[in-house]
Formats: structure tokens, C-alpha cells, sequence
């Protein structure tokens, strides 16, 4: 060999070994770095012209003597807030006089005989206006009700309270909900009357066992829509309360968010090593294999199939360490699966959040921690630590990401373990917990809204590969409320207790089942990413709309906004053409409305 051969293979032999050497420290992890900038700034639409443009206007009777009547008040008023209504709320013993241009007057009692302007109400809805009974009727000695006030109200014969289980939607009184029913197996029931119904009525909503849950009737010009319940201590109603104000009049349109988002918890994270009998008797393979091999090509199949993009949430370990130094997980294996699992998630264009440097909620004693075998942290100090050790660890991987959303570990977050989020990572934009559960479990419960420092709570409302009657009817109420798909899965639930009796295949099936009939029921969400999301609820929050209506149609006015708008918009009018807006049809009698201008028209088809 000359001297010239010798020298090429010294050189390619340095070379390469420049190149192992690069790769075994992440070098080309620097490389064209992901890079995930997302704006929400720009100019505010401004208000139209000085003009007359009121807002539509509601009326609340409400029982300052009765818990449920103030609660079903609270929520109405807090649901007209969010669409832009106005309202006036006065107790059933003030006297008042009902503007005829009210979009609706509500009735946050049952005790019908003790609302002492029950006849100027049933008035108002006589002469074409509507009338929503929020609670289920209270037939009193000391205020009695006659039957001549029942009958208005589409009740032939009242009979006694009781308990009765499970919702059948018999229309599409909620959008998208047509056909569906669920309750047997859960403990979910409504405490109603037992009644008949005239003939007139044209029931909605129904118990399974056929009770009337909610109806429609007529009277004079007007309409009545009546509750046969009370309300709920959760937020299951959510949904029917805005349907029902949805009801109120002819052509009603409201905003919705109109996204849909997907959360996989403890993804990327280590994967438990060995095998678990569950997954080795039904597949034959140890745990590794099944995340590699099965569960993740099914997600990514899923994906494709269903229109899903994940926001995979990252745990450096599954240790139970609260007390520093914290240090990072020895060995290759987990820094292996943040890489490969992390950046074949945002090829498919997801997105990665934090989940913490454990699973140990951020949460001092008291949270309820001892039921999941949790361990309390002592300080905040000790939460803010550790969350630095994950700050190090994911940004030596992905230097150049921006880690814009948390979701606490179990869905428990104290206020100083999420002080402490904000102060290792102010990045964080969203804190994504639970829409609703039960108060017991003391877990981080939200409502939708933004934070004075621009912080969002954006909950998720439903989760689990294996689908349930509760999930639908959580995710139902939701879409109708402001038009939010938020659901998550865990990698490993198949590990749980709780899925003791269920396979993977089970498992599997009743995921795709649920997204399918998910987008089958809501074709018009648009798929998200939580931070893509951002821009969506921004608007949602900062916007203000008005309509006019005509005979040949709507003009849609809107500002403080900076991108498109979405409203779903009941009428029983075809729609012919639109100005500077879109009409999607998204059920009978219902569109999607899509504007980008300050100002927008619909015009109806004109009838033969």
C-alpha cells in the first residue's frame, strides 16, 4: 500500500470517528433544530361605525331562597356572558315589566306558582317569544299550580320525584347528538317528575326508561322548552343549558372555538422494561416491543385515519423522588425514546408539553395523593428544582423547541406546584387539566378562560382508549357549549386496574370507534395541536358580535378579533348565498358559520 492509500484511510478512519463521536453527544440533534414559533399578535378587528346594534337580550326568574335555582341562574348568566348576551336576572317575587324584544325569559325555578308574573310571562311567549323552564316543577300547597298552567306547559298529569337513569336524545335539540343514548352500567340519573305529556308536545330528550327529560311546546306564537330536572352538582348540563338558549326565536346564531385536540400523557417517557402478563398472554410480546411495535403504529395509524394531531405530554422518569439533588436518568434508553418517539410525533406535525420530571403531582400533603401511592413534595422550592433538571434534560434534545403547555401528572396541581411551573418554564401558555369530576378527588378542575398574564386553562374533557356512554355525553354537551374536542389517552392504560377486564383489542377497537363517530357527528372541528389552538380560543375570548336580522336574511357584524371567527347558526330557512362568510352544513337545520370580515351577510333561499 503507498503512502497516498495510507493517508485516504487514516483520514476516512478520522473522519468517521469525528462522525460516531458527534453522534454519541446529540450533535446532530442541533442540526436544523425544530423550531415551533407561533404568533397570536397582530391588529384587533375595531368595533363597526357608531349605530344601532343592540344585544340580544334575556330575562332571568330565578328563587334567591332555593341552592339549585341560584346555581341554574349562575350558569346561564356565566353561558350568556361567553355568547354575548345580554341579561336582566330579577327574584319570582318582583314584579316587572317583559320586553317583547327579549330573545327568551328564563325561568330558574320550578315553583311555577309562586312566580308572581307568571301570567305577563306566559304572555310574552304567546306573542311569539320563548320561554325555558330550567327546573323540573314543584307542585306546592302554599303556591299550587292549576292544571290549566300545566297543560300550558304541556304537562297532562303530574306525579311523584324520582330518580331515573341515563339520556336518549331523541333530535338534534343538541347538535350532533341525534339517536344517541347511554346509562346502562352507569350511576348517571336526573332527578325528575313523573308526568305525562300532552299530545302537543314534541319531546327532545328522554331517560331510558322513556321519562320525559326535556320537551317543546307550543304556545300561541311562542314556544316553551321545559327541564324536567334539576341542577346538576357537575357540568353535564352544560350543554343542554346552551342548547336550550340556542332554541330561543328563529335564526339564533352563537361563537364557538371549533377545534379538536388529542393529549397522549406520559408520552415521550421511559418505557417499563420486562414483559406484562397482560400483554405477553394476549400478543406475545414483552412491553417494549408492544409500545413499539403495536401500540404507537396503531396511534399513528389513527392519526391518519381519524384527523388527529397528538400533543405528546414528557416525563423524565417514573421515579418517586421529591427531594433534590435531582439528576438525570442514568443509561441511554429513555434519552433514546424522547429522541426517536418525540421526533416521529412532530413529523406528524404534534407537538410536545411537559408533564414533569416525574409522576409525583406537584402538590404538597392534603391533595389526595395517598390514594394513587403518590409521594407529597415538601416545598416549592423542591418542585422548582426538579422541573429544572426537566428543563435541562428535554432542551438538551430539543434546544430550539418552545415547551408551550403543562398537564399535571394525575390531573392534580397545586397553586405553588403551578408557581413553580411558571417560574422554571414562563414559556407555558396552557395549563391543561379536567373540564369536571367528582369534587372528592380534588383534583385541578377548569373553566375555559384566559389568565390576566395570558396564561390559558383549557381542560380536557373526556379520556381513555376504551370508549363510554359517560365520555360521549361529556364530549356532546362540550361541542354544543363552545364547540372544544379535548380527549387523552395514556400509553400505558392497559397496565391499569381499571382496564383489568379489558383487552387490547377491546381497547383498540373502542378508540377508533369513538374518534370515528366523533368526526361522523362533528365533520366542522378543525384539528389542532394545543398550542395551534392558541389563536382559536384567543379569539374566542376577545371577540364581540352583532346581528341584525331581515327578511331576507342575517348581517353578521364582528371586532376584537384578529383571525376567523366560527358561530353555529340554527334556522329553519336554506341558506342561498353568503358575503364575506362561509355556511357549512353541520346538521338538520344547523350551519357553520366562518367570517373573517368586520362584516358579513346570509341570504335565505326564497320559498316556492
Amino acid at each position: 500500500m503507498n503512502n497516498r492509500s495510507l493517508c485516504l484511510l487514516l483520514l476516512i478512519a478520522f473522519l468517521l470517528g469525528c462522525f460516531f463521536q458527534y453522534s454519541r453527544l446529540d450533535g446532530f440533534l442541533h442540526l436544523g433544530g425544530v423550531d415551533n414559533a407561533l404568533s397570536i399578535d397582530g391588529s384587533l378587528r375595531p368595533a363597526p361605525p357608531e349605530e344601532e346594534l343592540p344585544r340580544e337580550k334575556f330575562l332571568i326568574i330565578y328563587d334567591p331562597e332555593d341552592v339549585p335555582s341560584m346555581y341554574a341562574r349562575h350558569n346561564m348568566e356565566k353561558i350568556l356572558t361567553e355568547k354575548r348576551k345580554a341579561f336582566e336576572s330579577v327574584p319570582l317575587t318582583a314584579s316587572f315589566v317583559i320586553d317583547q324584544s327579549n330573545r327568551g325569559v328564563i325561568l330558574a325555578t320550578g315553583r311555577l306558582g309562586a312566580v308572581k308574573m307568571l301570567p305577563a310571562v306566559l304572555d310574552y311567549g304567546s306573542a311569539g317569544g320563548s320561554i325555558l323552564l330550567l327546573q323540573k316543577i314543584e307542585q306546592e300547597e302554599v303556591f299550587p299550580i292549576s292544571a290549566d298552567v300545566l297543560r300550558t306547559f304541556g304537562v297532562e298529569q303530574l306525579g311523584a320525584t324520582t330518580d331515573v337513569l341515563g339520556i336518549h336524545l331523541l333530535t338534534n335539540f343538541l347538535v350532533g347528538g341525534k339517536d344517541f343514548s347511554f346509562g346502562e352500567g352507569s350511576v348517571y340519573t336526573t332527578h325528575a317528575n313523573v308526568l305525562s305529556l300532552a299530545p302537543t308536545v314534541t319531546s327532545h330528550i328522554q331517560s331510558l326508561d322513556g321519562t320525559p327529560i326535556l320537551w317543546e311546546q307550543p304556545i300561541g306564537a311562542g314556544r316553551i322548552y321545559a327541564y324536567n330536572g334539576v341542577e346538576r352538582d357537575d357540568k353535564t348540563n352544560v350543554g343542554i343549558l346552551t342548547a336550550m338558549i340556542a332554541h330561543c326565536g328563529e335564526d339564533t346564531i352563537y361563537p364557538v372555538v371549533g377545534v379538536k385536540i388529542f393529549f397522549i400523557d406520559d408520552f415521550p417517557a421511559p418505557i417499563p422494561e420486562g414483559y406484562f402478563y397482560k400483554i405477553h398472554d394476549e400478543l406475545g410480546v414483552d412491553t417494549e416491543t408492544f409500545y413499539r411495535k403495536i401500540w404507537w403504529p396503531f396511534m399513528q395509524q389513527l392519526a391518519k385515519d381519524e384527523d388527529i394531531c397528538y400533543t405528546g405530554v414528557i416525563i423524565e422518569t417514573y421515579g418517586d423522588q421529591v427531594k433534590g439533588p435531582f439528576r438525570p436518568l442514568g443509561g441511554r434508553a429513555a434519552r433514546d425514546g424522547l429522541i426517536i418517539y418525540g421526533r416521529e410525533l412532530l413529523n406528524m406535525g404534534g407537538e410536545l408539553g411537559l408533564h414533569g420530571y416525574n409522576h409525583q403531582s406537584l402538590a404538597p400533603d392534603g391533595y389526595g395523593q395517598g390514594e394513587l401511592d403518590y409521594v407529597p413534595w415538601e416545598s416549592q422550592a423542591d418542585m422548582e428544582e426538579s422541573l429544572r433538571e426537566l428543563r435541562s434534560y428535554i432542551k438538551s434534545v430539543y434546544p430550539n423547541y418552545v415547551f408551550r403547555s403543562y398537564v399535571p401528572p394525575s390531573d392534580i396541581l397545586s397553586p405553588e406546584g403551578k408557581q413553580a411551573v411558571e417560574n422554571v418554564f414562563p414559556e407555558v401558555k396552557v395549563f391543561a387539566s379536567l373540564f369536571d369530576g367528582p369534587a372528592d378527588k380534588k383534583a385541578y378542575y377548569q373553566e375555559f378562560e384566559r389568565r390576566p398574564n395570558g396564561v390559558y386553562e383549557i381542560p380536557r374533557i373526556s379520556s381513555g382508549h376504551a370508549a363510554s356512554g359517560l365520555m360521549y355525553w361529556q364530549e356532546i354537551g362540550v361541542l354544543n357549549y363552545n364547540g372544544t374536542f379535548a380527549h387523552f389517552v395514556h400509553p400505558d392504560e392497559i397496565f391499569y386496574e381499571e382496564s383489568k377486564d379489558s383487552s387490547w383489542r377491546e381497547m383498540e377497537i373502542g378508540l377508533k370507534n369513538f374518534m370515528h363517530d366523533v368526526n361522523r357527528r362533528f365533520p366542522w372541528l378543525t384539528t389542532t395541536t394545543i398550542s395551534e389552538s392558541l389563536p382559536y380560543y384567543s379569539d374566542y375570548f376577545d371577540m364581540d358580535y352583532r346581528v341584525r336580522r331581515t327578511d331576507e336574511g342575517m348581517e353578521l357584524y364582528t371586532w376584537n378579533c384578529r383571525g376567523e371567527l366560527r358561530f353555529l347558526l340554527r334556522t329553519a330557512h336554506e341558506i342561498e348565498r353568503t358575503e364575506d362568510c362561509t355556511a357549512e352544513i353541520v346538521d338538520e337545520g344547523v350551519y357553520l358559520i366562518r367570517t373573517s370580515a368586520p362584516e358579513a351577510r346570509i341570504y335565505w333561499k326564497e320559498v316556492d
